[in-house]
């Protein structure tokens, strides 16, 4: 093993852990209560607030802030700009990018792991 191959893995570890605790729910939920649909609200909502803790903290707070309590983008660039400091504001295109960066994190995270079978397509 090479430090590098060690750094990748590292990098990986936190989501795996993730992953296989809410893997390990779910199949617990799945058992105790048979009839439960997969698609439960309650077990959606559960894989995506966990799924919130693979984001570094600027990309919580965007998705948190934006989408979660539903601000504005002007309040969501004030409030990160509270948040942070005067001098670490970002502009709305910034948070936009943060953002995306994000939503995109998260539904990989979904898609590249058995979780995605607990969302039906739509």
């Amino acid at each position: 093993m090479t430090e590098i191959q060690l750094k990748k893995l590292l990098r990986q570890l936190h989501a795996a852990q993730i992953q296989d605790s809410l893997l390990e729910e779910c199949s617990k939920i799945s058992k105790s209560n048979p009839e439960t649909l997969p698609y439960s609200g309650n077990v959606q909502l559960r894989i995506i607030g966990e799924t919130l803790n693979i984001l570094s903290r600027n990309e919580r707070f965007v998705i948190e802030t934006h989408l979660v309590y539903h601000h504005t983008w002007t309040e969501t660039m004030t409030l990160f700009s509270e948040e942070n400091g005067p001098g670490c504001g970002r502009s709305e295109r910034t948070l936009k990018r943060i953002q995306s960066r994000a939503l995109k994190k998260m539904v990989n995270f979904i898609n590249r792991s058995q979780l995605k079978e607990y969302f039906h397509k739509t």
